[in-house]
Order: structure tokens, then C-alpha cells, then sequence
């Protein structure tokens, strides 16, 4: 009984300490998510500049 009590409190022991270690590391989520939507933004801003320099080129001769 002893020994399964013991289990059990490690277990529990263990899964307080992953719980804080969760906690802790979702406060740090928002600044990465700030700094991941800008980043974000940026690629999409690329992607844009990209399609529309690939557009012009393919219909060079037809603008001309």
C-alpha cells in the first residue's frame, strides 16, 4: 500500500511540475506569436512583390 501511495505521489508530483513548466512557457507564447504575425506579414508582403514581378515578366511582350 505503501509503495502504491509513493506511485502515485511521484506521479502526481510530476505532473504539478509539468503543469508549471507549461504555464511558464505559455507566457512567453504572445511575444512569439506578436513577432511570428509580423513575420507573417513580411513573407506575405514578399509573395505579393514576387507574383507581381513574375506577372510582368511573362507579359512583357504582350504590355509592349
Amino acid at each position: 500500500m505503501a509503495l502504491a501511495l509513493f506511485v502515485a505521489g511521484r506521479r502526481f508530483q510530476s505532473m504539478v511540475s509539468a503543469r508549471q513548466a507549461w504555464r511558464h512557457s505559455m507566457r512567453a507564447v504572445p511575444i512569439r506569436r506578436q513577432s511570428t504575425g509580423s513575420s507573417v506579414k513580411v513573407m506575405l508582403g514578399l509573395g505579393v512583390v514576387v507574383v507581381i514581378a513574375f506577372w510582368f515578366v511573362t507579359n512583357l511582350q504582350s504590355l509592349t
